[in-house]
């Protein structure tokens, strides 16, 4: 015998309905969300603050020459793979260099190693960064002539993590007296007003 099939009620089905069509709702906007952490630019700074601020503060044995700060906080994975980057060299012949590396602590050997690829070092938190550089946002490159005018301000590559990082053809170009287009400046949020600009809910992880 075959069983008898239970009909469906009509409002069963429409809550169903409206479930499912919630749901995708849902996954849209979360995925949307998450993705922004991905695509979303993070703010460039204004070049009088960063000229009036100490990313210009050169040593003396650095005067006269053309000036590369690379702004990289320790536990964000973009900054990593350029500071990877700037250990593997080549770097620009004559060219000062400074790394202002955000962190709680580093390790000594990290230390070590920066220092002897001739990096100037700035260890700076979070708040540091922003009183000292007025600056919120990692990686960043900043690149000012001898006359501390700045030349640069922007990102490494053309897209987040991006293989081919562009900052020593940039320098050389700049150098020549050619200008160079900003790229765009993917990353992390390093500020707690930043974060919170970026990411109402706190959810991304911009680490």
């Amino acid at each position: 015998m075959t069983p008898a099939v239970l009909p469906h009620h009509p409002r069963s089905r429409a809550l169903v309905r409206a479930t499912f069509v919630a749901w995708i709702v849902c996954c849209l906007v979360a995925g949307a969300y998450m993705l922004g952490a991905h695509l979303l630019t993070l703010p460039k700074p204004d070049a009088g603050d960063l000229q009036r601020s100490a990313v210009m503060g050169r040593l003396p044995s650095q005067r006269g020459r053309w000036l590369a700060v690379h702004v990289l906080d320790q536990d964000c994975k973009c900054s990593q793979r350029v500071l990877d980057h700037l250990l593997a060299g080549p770097r620009p012949l004559a060219v000062a260099e400074r790394v202002v590396l955000i962190a709680s602590a580093v390790a000594p050997e990290r230390i070590a190693a920066i220092t002897a690829a001739g990096f100037d070092l700035d260890i700076v938190t979070p708040d540091q960064l922003f009183a000292r550089y007025h600056l919120e946002a990692a990686p960043l490159l900043v690149v000012a002539d001898p006359a501390n005018t700045v030349r640069y301000i922007g990102g490494y590559g053309p897209r987040k993590q991006a293989a081919d990082l562009r900052d020593v053809a940039m320098i050389e170009a700049l150098e020549r007296g050619e200008r160079v287009a900003p790229l765009p400046t993917f990353g992390c949020a390093v500020s707690r007003g930043l974060r919170t600009a970026v990411d109402p809910l706190g959810i991304r992880s911009w680490k």
